[in-house]
């Protein structure tokens, strides 16, 4: 119960980071063919800042190539023309969220060989569901901190055959721990047309605003 309490809090401290977090991202997705060879490069930077509520933090890209061809002048042009409700996506929550933990199941599964305070929680969804996780978090059992998550979708969506993610908390912040390295892969098909694509990014430059 009271490791329950600690990473309530820190996953409620997590979306306050969504919210007023500031920060640069640096990414990059490939696209692999059947073979599992590289085919498409895209490399982004992106720079993220708050803004007072209701107002969602603003996102500049500061960088994008194609294949190694700089593509930001047209990426700029897109994103300005972009709608915002086309461009919106679920928002997925933690299941350490207090408001989260009654859908899911939770088991201590793995104890750290070196640092007895770290431990593995298993999570499972109690109903599949899009927006509910299925996984494992490296969690501090003396600070209630998540150190490093792992997870898959319950349920995936349509034409979404499997999605893998993997987060690294390795920042520290004003509200605790933050993402320094996001890592997926996704597997997907429609009709006849089969996707498998990787990506990798990196966090820095963490501020929290207001």
């Amino acid at each position: 119960a009271a490791l329950m309490t600690g990473l309530a809090a820190h996953a409620e401290a997590f979306e306050q980071m969504k919210r007023r977090g500031a920060f640069t991202l640096d990414g990059k997705l490939e696209q692999l063919d059947g073979d599992g060879k590289v085919s498409e490069t895209k490399e982004l930077r992106v720079r993220v800042t708050a803004r007072p509520a209701p107002a969602t933090p603003r996102s500049e890209i500061v960088r994008y190539l194609e294949n190694g061809a700089d593509k930001t002048a047209e990426a700029r042009e897109r994103a300005a023309s972009a709608s915002p409700k086309r461009g919106k996506r679920r928002d997925l929550k933690l299941p350490f969220l207090a408001s989260e933990q009654p859908r899911y199941t939770f088991a201590i599964t793995e104890r750290h060989p070196t640092f007895a305070s770290r431990v593995r929680v298993a999570f499972t969804p109690l109903l599949p569901a899009e927006d509910a996780l299925r996984g494992s978090a490296w969690v501090d059992t003396t600070t209630g901190a998540l150190l490093s998550l792992g997870f898959s979708l319950s349920r995936n969506p349509t034409f979404i055959d499997h999605v893998e993610v993997q987060i690294a908390f390795g920042l520290d912040t004003p509200l605790g721990r933050a993402p320094s390295e996001i890592s997926f892969e996704a597997r997907g098909r429609f009709l006849f047309f089969h996707k498998h694509l990787r990506g990798h990014a990196t966090v820095s430059s963490p501020r929290v605003a207001f």
